[in-house]
């Protein structure tokens, strides 16, 4: 059995050194960034079994893409075709004072996946299913392949994982709901970010109250509320429990792929077995050992993230 499966975009980012500006940069180091590949990324390095799925043009950009991932550990399902393009796009990391990222997406071979680029096999042997809001707003097609995805992991009794990411959507608030209103009652664990509760739902205040509305909207097992403000806890609901994690202190080199390192590092969590207040604390060490390395991905290992929840015990 596959652990976790994750479909949707990936995209080749092309960064100066930190500091630099795109307009003025002589070189560009690449990396590959996107949410659902990030997930993956994370939960490979907490020794998950994490596949990826998605479908790229059979060129040297969509190549690289995948040899990136597999370096991560994570294990690829891609559709090639001759059609579509790799998602690209140029981002100024680390601390740079406002820093601009130029995004190139359009016409991305991921907007025409359809169903039947979609192994079976792999989506009925897996635990669990994550696909983030990103995907569906992307095109009509994503939306009805995202649908289709969430029933039939539902039918192979895989539990279903979804992250709002309102931002990544390009969408409005309206149109954002009523795409969530369309998926949400598929899915058993909801991650919402606070500020994706305010702007889409008008949740706004306590964040335990806004969990709490959004379980009952949609009947989610477990709902996990990420905060605007990362110094701030993260909350998660289950049953009749509440729980709050602080983050944990790191030197933050690149926020890139912060949040996506916490989903992982949670999901992973849940798949080894712990309360949920256990799994929380995964994906906060996974979030604080992702703000210490340049790019979107995760590097380490199980180690890594066990070494800075042990310093949280050892100043107990």
């Amino acid at each position: 059995m596959t652990d976790l499966v994750t479909v949707g975009e990936a995209t080749l980012q092309f960064s100066p050194p930190r500091g630099d500006r795109i307009e003025t940069a002589g070189e560009f180091a690449a990396h590959v960034g996107g949410p659902e590949s990030n997930v993956a990324a994370a939960a490979a390095t907490l020794g998950l079994d994490a596949v990826w799925l998605s479908k790229l043009p059979d060129t040297a950009l969509g190549r690289r893409i995948v040899g990136d991932l597999r370096r991560h550990g994570v294990r690829t399902g891609v559709v090639w075709t001759d059609d579509g393009r790799t998602s690209t796009a140029f981002a100024e990391r680390g601390g740079t004072a406002g820093a601009t990222t130029v995004a190139d997406r359009e016409g991305a071979a991921v907007e025409t996946m359809t169903e039947d680029d979609v192994p079976m096999g792999v989506l009925r042997d897996a635990e669990t299913l994550f696909v983030s809001g990103a995907t569906p707003a992307r095109s009509e097609t994503l939306l009805e392949t995202t649908e289709w995805l969430l029933q039939a992991a539902g039918e192979a009794d895989t539990t279903r994982a979804f992250d709002t990411r309102f931002a990544a959507t390009g969408l409005d608030a309206d149109t954002a709901r009523e795409l969530y209103d369309r998926l949400l009652d598929e899915v058993e664990v909801l991650i919402v970010d606070e500020a994706d509760a305010e702007a889409v739902y008008g949740l706004d205040g306590d964040v335990v109250p806004a969990g709490h509305s959004l379980r009952t909207r949609y009947g989610c097992e477990m709902v996990v509320v990420t905060r605007a403000d990362p110094t701030h806890a993260v909350v998660g609901l289950a049953g009749e429990s509440i729980y709050e994690v602080p983050p944990f202190e790191a030197e933050t080199r690149d926020p890139a792929g912060v949040h996506d390192a916490f989903v992982g590092g949670f999901l992973a969590g849940c798949h080894r077995g712990g309360d949920m207040k256990d799994a929380l604390y995964d994906g906060a060490a996974t979030a604080a050992l992702k703000r210490t390395i340049v790019g979107d991905a995760v590097v380490g290992s199980r180690r890594d993230v066990e070494a800075i929840r042990a310093r949280r015990e050892g100043e107990k």
